[in-house]
């Protein structure tokens, strides 16, 4: 009996190191993003059985081979080989939450597999070295961590006695090692195991990703993301609430052969913009072109990172899953994209992008959206203007976009996306000098991307095809340093857009009403008037509303009311702003006031999930 309790004790001892080593990520992980949270003390206790079923999935190679019966002869290799996976179990899980500690402020959620994979077979193989140099202490603290884990295993390891356990035990050992350390890694008796949305039955959204932890995540979304089957509501009760069929219908008014650019600031939120910091207006060119632009000042992004910008903005197709649109199983679907509709009615498309080709999938994307030519770092002509990071800094990159513009049959469609007023905020020395010492390096970066877009501008005014043109400006997310002061959803993803016609054809004004992303194409598709039948989340403006995802809650935005719903709970809470009240309801509880807005939120998450997975997402 002694024996066999023996024989359980390494596997004990180095599955509570693991834990250990899993709390002092995580403790690191709150103390860098705190502002982020809102941490309460049973959230510590939430977290358990997520760090335990992690600990015992990354477990059950070592486990396996720790109780595989095998030859005394053999003894000293299979010991070998039981050190190396628990190395490699501890090394793995410690690298992997140690990422989160510092990248979890860019993208607001744990990062998934795709992420990963997508990150190490991305052109931008620089990117994630700067990150690991400007973050060196993260790489040191996980060397530190990990190599403290193995010397406290080895030094335990030299006062626990060698036994020698018959092969029958040593089987019977491995059938319950296994079967325990697989019930643990379920952590649940439903078909189903634990996994990531789960998190949301015990604590707030906010508070999602410190219960969990990224080595979970990470090995909970290995395969492409599964959109959930069973149904909100019925697809043919969801047509009266919800239809992303949209028709433009022939009338009296004449289709408008404009050019169209659309120009995408990188990390240009809302707050952001309009600021004075030691005496320096941060972007005056930006604010004088939205002060002449009709300028929607409740912008919403459809998401958090660049790679969701895309899919919003030119195929009206928002972000309402853990995967970015990119990078799932759907990214192959048809699209009534924007470039695609506009090139059917005559018009030339390019997407400009001065980063390496091949950076968060644009260019290969691009191509799926219509754009018939792409712009990147490898058609830019001089090479010595690259950043060393991303690519071409902006005030390079811009005036030569509008160049290659001008050699683009009319009428054309296209789209710049800017790179410098992203981390690492690296730009031209010259210009560093040039334009103030009194900024931080995120000020200056911004600074400098506001006087590269006004380059733009002052070489588009040149062109022929200037005063026929119009020009939409929007960012793709709000700065990740803003997050932190982001105390409503709608701060988290409040930006600036605006339409401008140098001939003034659209009126300059200000719009209150919240305006997406994704209401852009169907914007540009009524002003030119084009006759379509086409599919898309947004609207021009006739439901002046916003539908975003964030941690598994998802948030419907209207003037008068906002509603958090989550799925895992099946729990909504209403705000409604006329009363100022925040009210909260369980099940079918709803009273007749606030069911029909529920139910439209609930057809549009139907709607998507249902024709994602049918590949409908494009008008017959």
């Amino acid at each position: 009996m002694n024996k066999s309790i023996n024989h359980w004790t390494p596997i004990t001892i180095r599955f509570l190191i693991v834990w250990g080593a899993l709390i002092c990520t995580k403790l690191l992980f709150l103390a860098c993003n705190f502002s982020y949270l809102n941490i309460r003390s049973y959230d510590f206790i939430y977290a358990i059985p997520f760090d335990l079923s992690t600990i015992a999935l990354y477990s059950l190679p070592f486990l396996f081979f720790h109780f595989l019966p095998i030859n005394k002869s053999l003894q000293r290799i299979k010991e070998s080989l039981v050190n190396f996976l628990f190395y490699l179990t501890i090394t793995t899980i410690i690298l992997l939450n140690m990422w989160d500690v510092a990248y979890f402020s860019y993208s607001q959620r744990l990062t998934t597999f795709d992420t990963f994979s997508f990150l190490i077979q991305s052109p931008d193989k620089g990117l994630i070295d700067n990150f690991l140099l400007d973050y060196w202490w993260i790489s040191l603290v996980s060397i530190l961590l990990i190599t403290a884990c193995i010397l406290l295993d080895k030094r335990l390891a030299k006062n626990q006695k060698k036994l020698i356990i018959p092969l029958k035990f040593q089987l019977l050992h491995l059938t319950y090692g296994s079967l325990l350390f697989f019930s643990i890694g379920r952590w649940s008796f439903s078909p189903k195991p634990l996994g990531v949305l789960d998190a949301n039955k015990f604590t707030s959204a906010e508070n999602v990703p410190f219960i969990l932890n990224t080595a979970f995540v990470t090995l909970k979304t290995i395969q492409s993301e599964q959109l959930p089957n069973k149904p909100l509501i019925s697809l043919e009760e969801s047509k009266k609430y919800f239809n992303p069929i949209k028709y433009i219908s022939p009338s009296s008014k004449k289709e408008i052969k404009k050019n169209v650019v659309i120009i995408i600031l990188e990390s240009f939120g809302d707050k952001m913009i309009h600021q004075t910091i030691n005496g320096i207006r941060i972007t005056p060119f930006t604010d004088s072109l939205l002060s002449q632009s009709c300028y929607y000042e409740n912008g919403i992004a459809n998401g958090k990172q660049s790679i969701e910008a895309l899919p919003a903005i030119f195929a009206s197709m928002p972000h309402l899953m853990n995967t970015p649109y990119i990078l799932s199983s759907f990214c192959n679907n048809k699209l009534n994209a924007l470039p695609s509709i506009l090139k059917s009615n005559g018009y030339s498309t390019a997407f400009f992008h001065g980063a390496k080709n091949g950076s968060m999938r644009f260019d290969s994307f691009s191509k799926k959206l219509g754009f018939e030519r792409y712009y990147g770092k490898d058609e830019y002509p001089n090479k010595k203007h690259d950043n060393g990071f991303w690519g071409i800094s902006d005030g390079y990159f811009n005036p030569w976009t509008v160049q290659e513009i001008s050699k683009i049959k009319q009428p054309f469609f296209v789209s710049l996306f800017t790179i410098s007023s992203h981390h690492p905020y690296k730009i031209p020395k010259i210009y560093s000098k040039k334009i103030s010492d009194n900024l931080s390096k995120e000020q200056l970066s911004f600074l400098y991307a506001d006087e590269s877009l006004r380059d733009f501008f002052n070489e588009a005014q040149k062109q022929s095809w200037y005063k026929n043109t119009l020009f939409v400006i929007c960012a793709d997310h709000i700065p990740q340093q803003l997050d932190k002061y982001s105390e409503t959803i709608f701060d988290k993803f409040h930006i600036p857009i605006a339409f401008f016609t140098p001939d003034k054809s659209i009126p300059i004004e200000k719009r209150s009403s919240y305006f997406q992303q994704i209401d852009i194409e169907p914007y540009i598709l009524n002003y030119l008037a084009i006759s379509t039948t086409y599919y898309a989340f947004g609207n021009d403006t006739t439901h002046p509303e916003s539908l975003l995802y964030l941690n598994g809650n998802y948030n419907l935005l209207s003037k008068d009311l906002e509603i958090i719903f989550n799925e895992s709970t099946n729990e909504s809470i209403f705000i409604d702003k006329i009363i100022n009240k925040r009210i909260r309801f369980k099940n079918n509880s709803l009273t007749l006031k606030y069911r029909g807005i529920l139910y439209r939120l609930k057809s549009m998450i139907e709607r998507y999930r249902n024709d994602l997975q049918r590949n409908q997402t494009k008008a017959k």
